[in-house]
């Protein structure tokens, strides 16, 4: 990896060589925007094994705070003379790209740490990733000393679930890692909505509701991107769902929905979903009807995963099977969802295991 972020060259690693060379490799593709999430999975768990690895990534987030100080010392460069601002430029320039090029690193460990955090069917993707051995390690070397006497063509790899020494690290470990790594992230790159939409959402998860709401808030209130917005609605009415404010969560469900991120983005779907069930929990059981309506006729082959949902949420479906206003709306989710949950569910709330930018396992802040 060169001092100046820029790309080295993406050789594959030979036997033989140091294994953490694959990580300045893997890393050099992260800084273009280049790098699977497999490979990004690789970097995320070698960086929580490895001292060498992870001094690096402490650089990485001091190196941060100066290319910061070093902006704002350009800035007040441009005030100086006319030779004074034109060198200043080219300057400045460099130092917003490295700053984006260290915002995404961070961004990408980040997110990776709070999915680990979230969720479950995450971290046992991450515990089979196969990752490069640090020399380093003594349990590393120990495991090489092992592979060194067998016949096997991929000894430079181990599964990280093996370096983790049978364990992965706890979940609010992971969460702990994923908050400073999105906040360094922010604090490098304002505009990463993305990052905030996961900061945001890590916050929810710890049952930080007024954190979460005003990292969404945020996102409402400076981005022009439909999707990011999309998102922010989604969470931000989990929030008021969970304070009892359905009048609230339909108000900010129906922006999303009305705007039409709904087809850009089909995670979205979920906020049917979630209009459905606000509209339940407030009585309003023939509105309710017609957005599960609209849920099956938008996106049958989610069937499954609404019944799953449903199942999880005994408070709604009991006033749905007991309340003789719903009888209609009992029935079409019968005949809709039968898979799952009549009459016998359990109760969490929608997504909060899951990643809301990409696919993945059942998705979190999705909803």
């Amino acid at each position: 990896m060169h001092s100046d972020f820029q790309s080295s060259d993406k050789a594959p690693l030979r036997r033989g060589q140091d294994p953490c060379l694959q990580i300045q490799v893997d890393l050099s593709a992260m800084l273009d925007g280049e790098l699977d999430p497999a490979g990004v999975r690789r970097v995320t768990v070698h960086s929580d094994v490895c001292p060498t690895c992870r001094a690096f990534f402490d650089g990485i987030r001091e190196q941060v705070g100066v290319h910061r100080r070093l902006a704002k010392a350009s800035v007040g460069t441009c005030s100086g003379s006319g030779g004074e601002v034109a060198e200043a430029h080219p300057l400045r320039r460099q130092l917003t790209d490295n700053q984006r090029k260290l915002s995404r690193i961070l961004y990408e460990l980040g997110r990776n740490f709070t999915l680990m955090g979230l969720s479950p069917e995450f971290s046992r993707e991450v515990a089979k990733e196969p990752m490069p051995v640090p020399d380093v390690a003594m349990q590393g070397r120990n495991l090489l000393d092992e592979v060194a006497r067998s016949d096997d063509a991929s000894a430079e790899w181990v599964t990280a679930k093996e370096l983790f020494d049978g364990r992965l690290r706890s979940p609010e470990e992971n969460l702990a890692r994923g908050q400073r790594l999105l906040t360094e992230c922010l604090a490098l790159d304002p505009g990463r909505e993305d990052a905030r939409i996961y900061l945001g959402l890590l916050h929810y998860a710890r049952g930080q509701r007024t954190l979460a709401r005003k990292q969404f808030e945020q996102v409402l209130r400076e981005s022009e991107d439909a999707v990011m917005r999309g998102f922010a609605l989604s969470n931000l009415s989990n929030i008021h769902l969970d304070e009892g404010d359905c009048d609230g969560a339909v108000r900010l469900l129906l922006e999303l929905v009305e705007s039409g991120v709904v087809a850009k983005q089909p995670r979205l779907v979920a906020a049917l979903f979630n209009l459905a069930l606000a509209h339940g929990l407030n009585g309003s059981f023939q509105e309710s009807l017609r957005w599960f309506a609209k849920l099956v006729e938008t996106a049958p082959h989610r069937r499954r995963w609404v019944a799953q949902e449903l199942s999880r949420r005994s408070h709604f479906m009991h006033l749905v099977q007991m309340h003789p206003e719903a009888r209609e709306l009992a029935q079409s989710m019968a005949r809709w969802f039968p898979s799952q949950g009549f009459p016998n569910p359990g109760f969490s709330k929608l997504g909060q295991v899951s990643d809301p930018l990409r696919g993945g396992c059942r998705g979190a802040g999705s909803n």
